[in-house]
């Protein structure tokens, strides 16, 4: 993937009725942590909670190794994004 690609990524909050959802487009190789800011300000929350990404190449978040979280700080996104149309990339807070 060319440097300067662009993903463009859905992100929907789970079991709300109607759909809260916003529609990014970021840098393919934006790391996850940044990421996390995105999402917490395209939804306009305050960055009060832990978080976790879950992803094919498995699971990311603030480092540490007790429960096996990587360092999403190094994680680009372009390097563990499902492929469109495949499993979803988890979010959790």
């Amino acid at each position: 993937m060319p440097a300067d690609s662009v993903l463009q990524i859905k992100v929907t909050l789970a079991d709300i009725h109607p759909p809260i959802w916003r529609r990014l487009q970021v840098p393919a190789d934006l790391k996850l942590a940044r990421l996390h800011l995105t999402i917490q300000t395209a939804m306009d929350w305050e960055n009060y909670h832990i978080h976790l990404f879950t992803t094919p190449a498995g699971d990311y978040g603030l480092r540490d190794s007790e429960p096996g979280h990587r360092d999403e700080r190094k994680a680009p996104l372009d390097t563990v994004a499902p492929t469109a149309g495949d499993t979803q990339l988890g979010y959790g807070v």
